[in-house]
């Protein structure tokens, strides 16, 4: 490169001067929350953008998750960088991109589908928090960029990244964790340590082994021992589809209140958390469903709560109550299990209870045919919501 570059501490700010100087078109940056992914890289094209006359393009899911990640990111640099604000000579804020004195363009846009994918070309692409974009967007843009394709992500599931990269040789992939970032916040780290399965986190109720592996650890969240090994998480939600259901199961203080959709299509059952909430009444259950423009769709709901049933349909809303047979729940699961299940990218916490549902062990440590009673309210509205479609033959009913 014909300018030097400021260097930054963090190995994920010098991973992508790594690549470019030594030829690798792709990098992958897969690790825990707080590990400094996305703001470093941002740091770097910016830094790269005062020297060099290149199109860089940051995309994500959407425009909103742009605006309050990569995007805000970028203006704190700015705000914290005296050079790099000295080199930008307009910053268009309605359409999310800074133009530098180098002749450099650091746009954020998000693309809607393959063929807005395929619009401009680019020096570099970054798409943040990748599980969140189909591989044919982002591969569409890839095709486009000549020098430096970037993506980052939690490891909260396996996606398309593994499948179509972890092998290749062209690829670089970057682990990090919370401890390559020594700028983290403190009360961040102790949240972060907090779910390490140690003694001490275990008595004060705060360990948790899938959040500690992805969060903690960055590795792909999935234990062992899993009710739905193959479930997969997909940013596909079909538009056409032979049918949909949704299920709510009910929780307040600890256990959350959960709103499932899922759509029969293709021969797949995908599926989407509407609501993940803890500490809602009744009423404020109403009132989300009716926000959410579900109050005239059937919704299945725990038939534990009559209560709260009666209680939501007093309130505008349609719903009943599920139908639970003998032995209902290893019913509902081997009936699940017959088809493939995609998970929303969107939907953190229920790929969190998919990737966290597992069956209980007998005294020596052998598995059971008897789940675990934990990381399901979602599953659980799910299995209520299929108990009047897939579920209901094999439960007896007539």
């Amino acid at each position: 490169m014909n300018q030097p570059i400021a260097k930054s501490p963090t190995k994920v700010f010098q991973s992508v001067f790594d690549c470019i100087e030594s030829g690798i078109p792709i990098l992958i940056h897969s690790g825990g929350t707080n590990s400094g992914k996305t703001y470093s890289i941002v740091q770097a094209l910016l830094t790269l953008a005062c020297y060099q006359n290149w199109v860089i393009s940051v995309t994500g899911q959407d425009r909103p998750n742009l605006i309050v990640g990569p995007y805000r990111d970028a203006q704190d640099i700015i705000s914290q960088d005296p050079f790099i604000k000295s080199m930008i000579v307009n910053w268009n804020k309605s359409r999310m991109e800074f133009e530098f004195s180098s002749g450099a363009i650091v746009e954020f846009d998000s693309r809607s589908d393959q063929q807005d994918a395929k619009q401009g070309k680019r020096k570099i692409l970054f798409g943040n928090e990748a599980n969140g974009l189909p591989f044919v967007v982002y591969e569409e843009m890839r095709m486009r960029t000549s020098v430096l394709s970037i993506m980052d992500f939690n490891p909260t599931a396996r996606f398309w990244a593994h499948d179509k990269y972890e092998a290749r040789d062209d690829v670089m992939w970057v682990n990090t964790t919370y401890k390559d970032n020594p700028f983290i916040d403190q009360s961040v780290l102790e949240t972060i340590l907090s779910y390490e399965p140690t003694p001490e986190n275990i008595a004060r109720g705060t360990a948790n082994e899938y959040r500690w592996k992805v969060y903690g650890l960055g590795e792909v969240g999935r234990l062992e021992g899993l009710v739905f090994p193959d479930f997969k998480v997909s940013s596909e939600w079909p538009d056409e589809y032979k049918w949909r259901v949704f299920g709510m199961d009910f929780g307040y203080t600890n256990d959350p209140t959960t709103l499932i959709e899922i759509r029969y299509a293709h021969g797949n059952l995908y599926w989407k958390q509407h609501i993940y909430q803890t500490g809602l009444t009744n009423p404020e259950i109403a009132k989300e469903v009716k926000r959410l423009e579900f109050n005239r769709e059937k919704i299945v709901a725990d038939s534990a709560e009559p209560k709260s049933i009666e209680e939501i349909k007093r309130n505008g809303c349609y719903i009943i109550p599920a139908e639970k047979g003998r032995d209902s729940i290893n019913q509902g699961i081997d009936a699940i299990k017959r088809y493939k299940c995609y998970i929303h990218s969107t939907s953190k916490d229920l790929i969190e209870e998919f990737s966290s549902y597992t069956w209980d062990k007998d005294r020596d440590g052998n598995p059971t045919n008897k789940p675990v009673d934990k990381f399901n309210h979602g599953i659980d509205a799910g299995r209520y919501a299929l108990s009047k479609k897939i579920l209901k033959p094999q439960l007896g009913y007539s």
